[in-house]
């Protein structure tokens, strides 16, 4: 086993059930994180709040690499809304990501998730 693997099943983020769903979608390989993002969801209830906005960001991420905004505005949403409401949910990368994706959808930083979800009826 090579010491990337073994630091990997040390560390919680490594863990999370949604993790080969980050990291197919951190390779490019979008369809394919999207089908392991929804099928890691139904452990969703044992999650913590800072795994839960971590899955609502990619799953928005992959929505919104695979061209379907609708989705990618809903799940970002939420990411964005947990974010807004605990700033240390996510680390810095996540964080830049969250932020460059919802910027890229014509929103601005300091516009808040929940307000876009409340305003499309999600």
């Amino acid at each position: 086993m090579t010491s990337l693997a073994l630091a990997c099943l040390a560390l919680p983020a490594c863990a999370t059930h949604f993790s080969r769903g980050t990291h197919a979608y951190d390779d490019g390989c979008y369809p394919e994180a999207m089908q392991e993002l929804i099928a890691a969801e139904r452990h969703a209830d044992g999650w913590s709040g800072a795994d839960r906005t971590k899955y609502a960001l990619y799953r928005g991420l992959a929505h919104l690499a695979l061209g379907d905004r609708e989705q990618a505005e809903r799940w970002l949403g939420e990411a964005k809304a947990r974010w807004d409401a605990d700033r240390f949910v996510l680390g810095d990368g996540d964080r830049g990501r969250l932020l460059s994706a919802w910027q890229a959808m014509g929103h601005a930083p300091g516009e808040w998730g929940a307000d876009v979800l409340h305003q499309r009826g999600l």
